[in-house]
C-alpha cells in the first residue's frame, strides 16, 4: 500500500456507499417520467450516524503485470454490503414468511413485506 490513510478511507467510503444502495438511495420517477428525487431532502444518503464503526484488516498482494505492484481500490467495499444487508433482514422477518427482492430496503418496503406476509397467514387460515 502506498498510502494506508488513503486505502482505508477507499474501504469506508465504499461500505457507506453500499449501505446508501441497501438501505437509502432511489431514483424513483412519477408517471410522466420526471424524477421525484431532486434534491439532498428527497435523496437519501447514509450520514456519519448511520455508518459503523469498521475494523479494516489489510492482505497485501502485489500485482504481477503492473509496475511496483500497484492495484486499483475503492470498489470493493461497496459490493458485499447490499447482499448482507438484504439477507440479514430477510432472515429477520424467514418466520413469518416476508420476502423482499428489491432494494433499497426502505421502512416503507419492509413494511409493506410484513403486511403481505401476515395477509397471506391469515388468508391460508
Amino acid at each position: 500500500m502506498i498510502n494506508p490513510m488513503i486505502v482505508d478511507g477507499q474501504v469506508q467510503g465504499g461500505i457507506a456507499q453500499g449501505i446508501g444502495t441497501a438501505l437509502y438511495e432511489e431514483i424513483p420517477y412519477d408517471e410522466q417520467g420526471q424524477p421525484l428525487a431532486t434534491t439532498f431532502a428527497d435523496y437519501m444518503v447514509p450520514c456519519a450516524p448511520e455508518i459503523p464503526s469498521i475494523r479494516i484488516a489489510h492482505l497485501v498482494t502485489p500485482a504481477l503485470t503492473t509496475e511496483y505492484g500497484v492495484k486499483g481500490l475503492g470498489e470493493g467495499g461497496a459490493i458485499a454490503p447490499p447482499a448482507a444487508i438484504a439477507n440479514a433482514v430477510a432472515d429477520a422477518f424467514r418466520d413469518i414468511g416476508a420476502t423482499f427482492n428489491e432494494t433499497p430496503l426502505t421502512p416503507r418496503r419492509v413494511a409493506e413485506a410484513i403486511e403481505r406476509a401476515r395477509r397471506a397467514k391469515e388468508s391460508q387460515r
